[in-house]
């Protein structure tokens, strides 16, 4: 048990330190005519999984913008650090701002337009998960010291936020991806997870201004990954507005705490 633990935060740890702003701007294009991507990772965030996004969204068609914009200080001053990363970087002088948001990612996008207004933001990709999403909770619950070396108050500051969508959707396309896995570290801490409630895998009460929605196999770790298996979704979204007619929309027949084996998908 202690050992499981322990190879979770060292990997946290070792993975989260070294984890490098991404911009990536084609200069031989005007801002005014080209389109940003923004990629707002959460607790997961690592240098090696900026680096496999970059691999996949390069060359799509946007400047990539991956910042570090997690505070340890604070929710807030998050929220500030990204609104002053947004200004920084002139983003409201691209044609159109699409943005692919994790958990906290989503929380801290939709505070700073509640704040700034929608400006150039066109499309929001949400990646949601009714297990990870109680991750924060059960860190500081469970491993308060340890969350608090890796993550400091803003890991406990969000854990006790409840995610509120936009006042004002009007002029966005909305879509959500749900989880429907749960992580090695949740799988552990299933018991104390199972506490908070039932799991909500409902799209709509989820994300309420949604445009459209999917259900994914993958946990929370393997969505900075696996873009061989969500990739094509998430950049159909981003060019229509809606995901593919091959999308799933009903959420998976199983337990989300019980390990994966291959023959448990049913694409």
């Amino acid at each position: 048990m202690n050992k499981l633990i322990y190879t979770l935060i060292f990997g946290l740890l070792f993975n989260s330190i070294y984890a490098q702003e991404v911009i990536i701007i084609d200069t031989s294009k005007n801002v005014s005519d080209h389109q940003a991507l923004v990629i707002l990772n959460g607790f997961g965030d690592s240098k090696k999984n900026r680096k496999i996004q970059q691999e996949f969204f390069q060359g799509k068609g946007y400047d990539l913008f991956i910042p570090e914009y997690i505070d340890k200080r604070s929710i807030d001053l998050t929220v500030s650090t990204f609104s002053s990363f947004y200004d920084k970087n002139n983003l409201d002088e691209y044609k159109e701002i699409k943005f692919l948001c994790y958990i906290i990612g989503g929380h801290v996008l939709n505070q700073h337009i509640e704040k700034n207004r929608k400006g150039k933001i066109t499309t929001i990709i949400y990646d949601r998960s009714p297990t990870q999403e109680r991750a924060p909770r059960v860190a500081n619950e469970k491993l308060p010291f340890i969350s608090r070396i890796l993550y400091g108050k803003v890991l406990s500051d969000f854990s006790k936020q409840k995610l509120i969508p936009l006042s004002d959707p009007n002029g966005l396309d909305i879509g959500v991806i749900i989880e429907n896995k749960a992580t090695k570290l949740m799988r552990f801490f299933k018991k104390t997870s199972d506490r908070y409630g039932d799991y909500n895998y409902n799209a709509i009460e989820i994300e309420r201004n949604l445009d459209d929605f999917l259900h994914t196999y993958l946990d929370h770790d393997l969505m900075y990954k696996r873009f061989d298996v969500i990739g094509q979704e998430i950049i159909h979204f981003l060019e229509k507005g809606i995901f593919s007619e091959n999308a799933k929309r009903e959420k998976y027949n199983w337990d989300p705490f019980k390990k994966l084996k291959n023959n448990d998908i049913n694409l």
